[in-house]
């Protein structure tokens, strides 16, 4: 029995001291070049900036980094000045033992506009890089014009890990479990697959990404974040936000609770809420063209880049369409689609918001396998100018019944069709190959 003992106690020994020897771990930048870090609030921090025109910055979430930004970011590179960033801990940025949290977070993304002197910019943040984002926003006013948030919990309690991954989060013994987790590719597969609805949109990126980090990091950044949106404290803060808001979220996300939206946009003037259906916690990977088009049409203010994402149906599979020519001519057309969504240049329209609301957040879900479509006010165009015809040179659908919501209830979550509660949910057939 003493023997047993013996090496019971030198077996635990063992693992504390290589959970603590594993959570002091600090990784620095080896090469820093000019041209892709930027030194701020002392750290090292991997940029990039690609495009065009107005300013539009993204901010990655929890156990991520910028890659995740790649298709978006190449699409608004065609209108916009795309400035990604991965954050302290993350990526191949610089990972100290501290500095994190949505404060530091928010911090950090101020050092970042001022350096590039960007003033009234669009901010996109996913998952705790949009709880940053709000707190910027309301902190520094005059640095965000648009703020979009994605999969943002907006309390502590809607953060729901899995267990694989909230092993990685415990004191003590985490540091060992995501240890095991970066050296091993299949541990790691999951830990990122309940972050997507089917098992086929987990990418290579978001899964070495989540090993790219550092066990002080990874544990540190959600619990501290944790403390700083308990009781709704950046909620309520984000209430004297005045800016046009935009919230998107995965009608199956199981990580961030949906009924975040509700949080952040009900108290919130000029609020848009946005559920894409059969979508989890990363529609930025999961509904590439129905997600870019949605970033698309709110950052302009055109809904025309939701046209080309879901087409008008055919009456009948040789259904005839036409167009008007640019000589006033009707000219027959089997075109129903428009041009490609890469293609297309819209000319951004005005963004009109009442001047009055009840502090109602407009919900933009799909009804018929279709958004409805966001259209102006009538004062939005002047009165002797006509709405613009669609790039195709087509006249613009009229809106039907089925385009519209009905009235809004109470609770924004309490729909006529019948909704799962949230929480875990049962696989599909095909996550058992998975």
């Amino acid at each position: 029995m003493g023997i047993t003992l013996i090496v019971l106690f030198v077996a635990v020994a063992v693992i504390l001291a290589a959970s603590v020897a594993l959570g002091r771990d600090a990784r620095e930048v080896e090469s820093a070049r000019d041209t892709e870090y930027l030194e701020l609030e002392g750290t090292w921090i991997r940029y990039n900036v690609i495009g065009g025109g107005p300013a539009v910055v993204l901010v990655h979430g929890w156990l991520s980094s910028s890659r995740i930004w790649e298709q978006l970011a190449g699409r608004l590179a065609q209108r916009f000045t795309v400035y990604t960033l991965d954050l302290s801990g993350f990526g191949e940025s610089d990972k100290p033992l501290s500095g994190y949290g949505i404060r530091n977070g928010s911090r950090l993304l101020y050092a970042f506009c001022a350096h590039f002197g960007l003033t009234r910019t669009n901010i996109i943040g996913h998952d705790l890089g949009g709880a940053m984002a709000v707190k910027l926003a309301a902190d520094h006013p005059d640095v965000v014009g648009r703020l979009v948030l994605i999969a943002t919990p907006a309390d502590e309690n809607q953060i729901d890990l899995p267990t694989m991954l909230w092993l990685v989060t415990v004191p003590v013994v985490g540091p060992i479990f995501y240890a095991l987790g970066r050296v091993a590719r299949p541990i790691r597969r999951l830990w990122m697959r309940p972050f997507v609805a089917d098992s086929d949109d987990l990418t290579e990126i978001v899964v070495d990404d989540a090993g790219r980090s550092t066990p002080a990091a990874v544990s540190k950044t959600l619990s501290i974040s944790r403390r700083e949106l308990s009781r709704g404290r950046l909620a309520r803060q984000a209430r004297i936000i005045k800016i046009p808001l935009l919230v998107v979220s995965g009608e199956e996300d199981q990580i961030v609770d949906p009924q975040s939206v509700g949080a952040w946009a009900g108290g919130v003037d000029k609020s848009e809420i946005c559920l894409i259906d059969e979508c989890g916690h990363l529609p930025m990977i999961e509904r590439i063209a129905e997600f870019n088009a949605q970033i698309l049409a709110f950052l302009t203010g055109d809904a025309r880049y939701l046209d080309y994402v879901n087409p008008a149906p055919e009456t009948s599979d040789e259904a005839e369409t036409h167009y008007v020519d640019e000589a006033g001519d009707t000219q027959p057309s089997t075109d129903t689609t428009g041009p490609p969504d890469d293609t297309v240049d819209l000319s951004p329209r005005p963004t009109v918001f009442e001047a009055e609301r009840d502090n109602v957040p407009r919900v933009v879900r799909k009804h018929g396998g279709r958004y409805p479509a966001r259209i102006p006010p009538p004062q939005a165009y002047p009165d002797d100018q006509e709405e613009p015809p669609t790039s195709s040179g087509r006249a613009r659908r009229e809106p039907s019944d089925e385009d519209f919501l009905p009235e809004l209830p109470e609770d924004l979550f309490d729909w006529p069709e019948t909704r799962r509660e949230f929480g875990p949910r049962e696989r599909r057939e095909d996550d058992d190959t998975s």
